[in-house]
This record gives structure tokens, sequence and C-alpha cells, in this order.
């Protein structure tokens, strides 16, 4: 490999690095596996129109943007390359804009250290805006079929066609946001239902076994709901739940899953989170909660169950240690959070 630069220090390259980046046409990232950090180029942040370092420096933020019809393509390369069953990362596909349309890029990227283990220690590369490129394509392809198609005027067949297809496509999404607002809330509590919470557990869990994170799941329920059902009726348990769950929505981070698993229980994924610090937030939630006054005469307690992803495990296996720390936790009294001995 040719050398173009060479320095006496890494704070020297770092500091290269940084320069390089801050003056590059292309979106540059680096991606520091053992920090967990993506360093993303001012470059970056202009390409896609939002402002400088609006977003965390993580691989979320990447996965986050990618089109949902575009990802399993582009997670399925990524994977390929960076377990070493295919030799090159580079590819195309939209990734959204701040103003919520989505802009073709080519992306590539090379892994430029590996761990002892043979995952990546570090690995860096480019977003290049090719959406006039892929417009151009497109156009191409579309007016070819509209002149086999048709003896109108190619202008006017373009612009029908194109008011007719934005027509639909704002149609579209408008059903499918109101369909999936319907499937994935939960309608009592407002949060994600079971059906939600099963959907990204799973997409965590194969996150964590690509990147080498920490994942961790915790479990919660109100001590004795049932009486308290008893007592004040259904009417005040319902309030009683919404006041809970916006109580903890308010006090977690916005890559956590909040949702409610059935009944007075309730889960919360914790992305990047081992046990220990999944235990200290929960445990902060239990205070939070047990000093929260609902009523005038009803205050509540939860219990916690607290259990950390084991990579290569099921999400079965993950779900029957965090309900075992949960019934633990009940059975020494309530009102505490339990996890795991690891």
């Amino acid at each position: 490999m040719h050398k173009t630069y060479q320095h006496s220090s890494a704070s020297a390259a770092d500091h290269t690095l940084n320069n390089i980046l801050n003056i590059i046409v292309e979106g540059v990232w680096d991606w520091n596996s053992k920090t967990r950090i993506v360093s993303r180029s001012p470059s970056w942040y202009h390409m896609l129109g939002y402002d400088f370092a609006v977003f965390r420096n993580d691989v979320f933020t990447w996965e986050n943007i990618i089109h949902p019809e575009d990802y399993p393509r582009v997670m399925h390369q990524f994977e390929g390359y960076i377990s070493g069953k295919i030799d090159a990362y580079d590819i195309e596909y939209r990734c959204k804009k701040s103003d919520d349309s989505y802009l073709w890029i080519a992306d590539r990227g090379t892994i430029v250290a590996r761990n002892a283990d043979g995952s990546v220690d570090r690995m860096i590369g480019a977003h290049h805006d090719i959406d006039q490129k892929i417009i151009a394509q497109t156009n191409l392809v579309e007016k070819n079929k509209l002149l086999q198609d048709s003896h109108l005027s190619l202008e006017k067949v373009i612009a029908q066609k194109t008011d007719e297809l934005a027509k639909k496509n704002q149609q579209l999404e408008r059903k499918i946001i109101e369909v999936e607002s319907v499937s994935n809330i939960d309608p009592l509590t407002e949060i994600a239902n079971r059906k939600l919470f099963e959907t990204v557990l799973n997409k965590e869990i194969i996150r964590a076994d690509r990147y080498h994170h920490p994942l961790t799941l915790v479990m919660f329920d109100l001590d004795k709901f049932k009486e308290i059902n008893d007592q004040y009726g259904h009417k005040v348990g319902d309030n009683i739940l919404c006041t809970i769950t916006k109580l903890v929505a308010e006090n977690i981070r916005d890559v956590d899953l909040f949702a409610r698993w059935g009944g007075d229980e309730f889960v919360i994924i914790f992305p990047e989170l081992c046990q220990k610090q999944a235990h200290q937030t929960s445990e902060k939630l239990r205070e939070m909660i047990s000093q929260h006054q609902i009523t005038r005469y009803i205050s509540v307690t939860c219990s916690f169950g607290v259990a950390q992803y084991n990579s290569g495990g099921s999400i079965d296996s993950l779900f029957q240690r965090v309900d075992k720390q949960l019934y633990i936790s009940k059975e020494r009294g309530r009102n505490q959070v339990y996890s795991e001995v690891i």
C-alpha cells in the first residue's frame, strides 16, 4: 500500500484526518468498534440537509436513515464484508434527508484494523451523492417506456405520470402511517405494543451481534395492581397505568424502546447498555415511581427484572431469564430491582 501521509503519533494522524474531514466533498464516516463511536464529516450532514452534529455519533444514526426497502440489502452486504464473506463494501441505496425525502448515495468503506478475534476494530468510508445520476437513469427508462406505449407528447406524458404518481405515493404513505400507528401502538398508554416490541427486539439483537454491542432487557410490573383495581375500579387503574407510562417514557433515552407487554406488565429495551447500567437506570425509575403521588390517596410501587442478552442466544432464552428476575424481585418483597448474578 502506498503511504501518502506519515505521522509520528496517533494524535498527529487524527489531527490530519479531522482537517481532511472538514474540507472533503463527500460525506466521510469513521467507525471505532471499541468506543462504539461513529465520526461523520460536516459534509455528511450537509449532503443530507441536517445541521452539523445533530445526531448521536453511533451506528443507529446511520441505520435509522436508510430507506426501509433498501435496509435488508445494505445490511446483507455490510455483514458479508465485515465477516469476511465478501471482499468489498460498495453499495448504492437511499438515505433520508432532513425534509423526509430520500437521496441516493454510493457508500464505500474499508476495514483498516481488526481485533485479535477477527472482528472489526476500525472501519472508514464515504457516502457520495449519486442522486442526479439515479434520477437521470430512471427518467431515461421511463421516457423509453412512454415513447413505446404512447404517441402523446413526451413532456405531457411525463408531467401527467409524475403528478399521478406523486398523488398515489402521498395517499399510500398516509395510509401506511395510519395503519402502522394503529397496529403498533397500545391504545391505552400510547406507547409501543407487544407487536412492535417483538419486531424492534429482534432488530436490536441482530445489531448487538453485528456490532458486538451490549443489549439489556428490563421487565417490570405494578405491585398488587389487582388490589388497586378491585378497590378503586378499572378507570382509576387505567389512569395509574397511563401516569406511570408517561413518567417512565420521559426518563429514558430516545434510543430505548418502552412497550406495554400486557395488563400491568411493561418491557424496556436498552441498546448499548450492559446489565449493570440497565440495573442502575431501573433503580432510578423504581425510586421515581415509588415517590410519585398518583392522587392524594394513591401511590404505587413497581418490581423490576433485568437480564443482558448473550451473543448468539435466543429471544426465548432472554425472556425466560428476565421473567425469572422479575419473579425473584416480587418474591423478595416487591418494590426492588433484581438482576442476574454474572
